[in-house]
Order: C-alpha cells, then structure tokens, then sequence
C-alpha cells in the first residue's frame, strides 16, 4: 500500500510540490508562533520564581526603565551615595535587602567582540539573590578575584581564568537560567568591581570627580510576610529618601499585558492562516479525487475493498501533508533564534528558556499537526471515492 501511495505522489509532483507548500507554511507559521508564546509565558513565569527581590531600589531621576534593569543585560551605569543604602533601612516592612553595583565591559574587550556586557558587584553577606544558589553549590564565599557568569555565557570558561577589564579573574561558577538579565551578566564582588572602574582607563573617566567606594547602583527588597506591595511604594515616595520603588510584580504584570495583547494577534493570524490551509487542501484533495475516479474505479473493479481506497486516499493526502509539516517545522526552527532576537529588543526581555527540549516539543506538536490536517482535509474526498461504484467510476473517470 505504502508503496502504491509513494508512487502516486511521485508521478503527480506538481500536485505534490504545491500540497507540500501550502501545508510547509502553516505549519511554520504556527510552530513560530507557538514557539514564541511558550518562550514568553515560561520566561516570565521562571522570572517570577527566580528574580528573587519584590521590589527594587533605583535612583529617583535615573533615566531607567524597570524592564531594562530586570529583564536585560543592557549596562545600565545608574549610582547613588551608599548612605542611602543606611536610609532605607529605616523603612518598614523589609525583610531583607542588599546593594549592587552596575558596571559594563568594554566593546572589543569580552568572551563577544562588540558587545557590551553587564557586570553586577554584590555584597555576600547581604544578598539573597545569588547566595541561595551559590550556597547549594557549596560555595559559602567569594574571592576578590572570582567571579559568577549567567547561564547565557560560554559554559567553556568555567573553571578558568578570564580577562575583565584588564584584570584577571577566575570563573567559580555559572548560574542556571532565570529568564532575566542576570543570564547575561557576570557578577563579582562590589569591591573587585569597583576598583575595576578606577584601574581601567577607559571607565576611570567617569570616577575623576567622585570615589565609585562611596556609590552603589540599586538596592533589592524583599517584603516581610503580609506587606502590601502599594503601600510600600507609597512609604518609599514620602519617606523623603532619594530612591524610586520598581515592583517587580508590577513590572512583570505590566510585560504580561503587552505579551497577551501581541500573542493574541499572533493567534488570530495564524487561525487565519489556518482557515485558508484547510480550504486549499481541501480544494486539492478534492480535485485529486476527481482526477483518479477511473483508476480508482479499476482498482475497485479489481477486487480492492472500499476500505482500502480510503486508506489509499487519506494516506496520499496525509503523507504529503507530513513532508511538509516536517519542512515546515526545520524551516520555523531556523527562523527562531532571529524571531528570538527581535523579541529581546522589542520586548527588553530575555528568553533564554528557548532551549532543544522546547525546539523538539514545538516541532513535534507541527508535524503532528500537520498530519491531522492532511487526513482530515482528505475525509470527505477519501469517503467518496471509497463509496464510487467501479462501473460508473471507470466510465466518468478520466485517465
């Protein structure tokens, strides 16, 4: 049977080619499109579980959005006196809270000639954000001249010395994915950080006047049990304290809303796509069907049962429709680290939960899809030609 399927698909390729198009594109369409909403929902629901901080501390008049500083690496040079790190703490409803100091490597002097990339000094004795990790690992410390490379770095590094900013550092360990900025970041000691920014020449320039030892970039919270998010902002905004409240719950809200609003065009479009695949197929089987009413009338007349024609039709149908899902599925796979890219930029989020357990499951979902629609395109053509009386199909069929 199989043999007889591959055979009419061969000698019909025209027919074939055009079948195997239109079902290649839905299917790319819609393993694109899948491929996006899985990478967002979990890149944000990880966000949710990983960011570790309910709110951050930002300078009042830093020009910053929240999503940049959360959600990307972009270097983002914002200071503040460390004396408000002091202030803060008289603020209710804290449970913990640790500084960071923001600094960036140089275009050309990185593990990725002509990028930038985020370096993040943090205090061991205060942080809650990476100690958790760090400490399941068994690392209870860090040197002065170690540092902490996100996910989305080269894992070949680790373990090595590696060239910052002119100063040689060792690589201790690399961080799992979190869905934000911090996949991309390296992070040290504050200090090792800061004497970083008086030793290189380049970022010297911008400490001539102050002493980075006196600044810090941000302050993470996290809220005591019971607190209302609202209401702390509001405390931060009369405490009379140079500080700015970003809620990360609120930002996270916030790049909820615009992704739903984005997906759901995305969905109507595809469904469109998908209206119009299912007609043409079944305009195509259609016609197949017509256009073999006489050999299958022989067929028929040879002693092949009805039940056979139809397996031969929808197999036809649903053979052709899987070489184009599996093309169309290779095909999204390799548009999606550019769809990705243009994500990251539109949307100032990372999507480092792209990964080839994700690839593997949204490719298989298409080609699955993609035989589901060839045979049920194929039914009611199948059916017909299966109920085709052998007498009157080799009269009215045409070779």
């Amino acid at each position: 049977m199989f043999n007889l399927v591959w055979n009419n698909i061969s000698r019909r390729r025209t027919q074939s080619t055009l079948t195997v198009a239109i079902t290649m594109v839905t299917v790319m369409v819609f393993v694109v499109v899948l491929g996006i909403v899985q990478v967002m929902d979990q890149g944000l629901e990880l966000s949710r579980q990983r960011l570790g901080a309910d709110a951050v501390l930002i300078p009042k008049y830093a020009p910053t959005q929240s999503e940049e500083l959360l959600f990307t690496a972009v270097p983002e040079n914002v200071y503040m006196k460390k004396e408000v790190y002091e202030q803060a703490k008289q603020l209710k409803g804290i449970a913990r809270m640790t500084p960071q100091f923001y600094a960036q490597t140089l275009e050309l002097g990185c593990c990725d000639p002509g990028e930038e990339a985020r370096l993040i000094g943090f205090d061991y004795d205060s942080d809650f954000i990476l100690t958790p990790f760090l400490m399941g690992r068994g690392i209870e410390s860090l040197g002065a001249e170690e540092i902490i490379i996100g996910s989305n770095m080269d894992s070949s590094i680790l373990g090595t010395n590696y060239l910052i900013l002119g100063a040689k550092l060792f690589v201790r360990e690399q961080l799992e994915v979190t869905g934000t900025g911090m996949d991309s970041t390296i992070f040290m000691n504050t200090d090792t950080l800061r004497q970083l920014c008086l030793d290189n020449e380049v970022l010297r320039e911008d400490w001539q006047k102050r002493n980075p030892f006196d600044y810090i970039s941000v302050i993470m919270v996290r809220f005591e049990e019971g607190v209302d998010p609202e209401e702390f902002v509001k405390q931060v905004e009369e405490s009379g304290i140079a500080v700015r409240c970003v809620l990360t719950s609120e930002t996270i809200s916030s790049l909820q809303s615009q992704l739903n609003v984005t997906m759901s065009v995305m969905l109507a479009l595809w469904a469109a796509c998908m209206l119009v695949a299912v007609m043409a197929l079944f305009g195509r089987f259609s016609a197949l069907a017509r256009e073999r009413r006489k050999e299958i009338g022989l067929l028929r007349a040879i002693g092949v049962k009805k039940r056979q024609v139809f397996a031969l039709v929808s197999g036809e149908c649903s053979l052709l429709a899987a070489i184009g899902g599996v093309l169309g599925a290779a095909l999204a796979l390799l548009l999606m680290p550019k769809v990705i890219a243009l994500l990251e930029d539109a949307f100032m989020l990372s999507v480092s939960v792209w990964t080839t357990q994700l690839a593997v499951i949204c490719a298989g979902t298409g080609i699955v899809l993609a035989v589901l629609l060839g045979f049920c395109s194929a039914l009611v053509p199948a059916a017909k030609s299966a109920a085709l009386d052998p007498q009157v199909a080799i009269t009215q069929g045409e070779v």
